[in-house]
């Protein structure tokens, strides 16, 4: 099953943002993750290739965004290893107030350079 997040934007960080995750019904499963990209109802992280998590998981999400602690809860919707390292997305019930507006000006920053008009120079 490979769910996708249809949204108006994902905004990738250039750096991934520091992060943690722990399984919510099993506390002895967690991580370090780096948050890849976010949107609205969600984010990729990627993570160790063995963390000891299954499709649906429910997950607690804490990670740091301009020297700020957020910490979201979500469910797993897609998963991917690749060489030494897993790819996850997630699907985030609900955002912290806070973050929400910051996801919305990361995503107006993206409409701001894609309606940007290209400098182009004739011969």
């Amino acid at each position: 099953m490979n769910e996708r997040r249809h949204e108006p934007f994902r905004y990738p960080f250039q750096t991934p943002l520091p992060g943690f995750y722990n399984k919510k019904f099993t506390s002895h499963v967690s991580g370090p993750m780096e948050v890849k990209d976010i949107s609205m109802n969600g984010l990729r992280f990627s993570c160790d290739s063995q963390p000891g998590l299954s499709m649906k998981d429910e997950l607690f999400l804490t990670f740091i965004y301009e020297n700020k602690t957020f910490t979201a809860e979500g469910r797993l919707i897609w998963m991917k290893t690749e060489e030494q390292q897993m790819t996850c997305g997630v699907h985030v019930f609900e955002f912290p107030d806070q973050l929400k507006e910051i996801i919305e000006k990361l995503g107006d920053s993206l409409e701001a350079v894609q309606n940007d008009p290209v400098e182009t120079k004739s011969p």
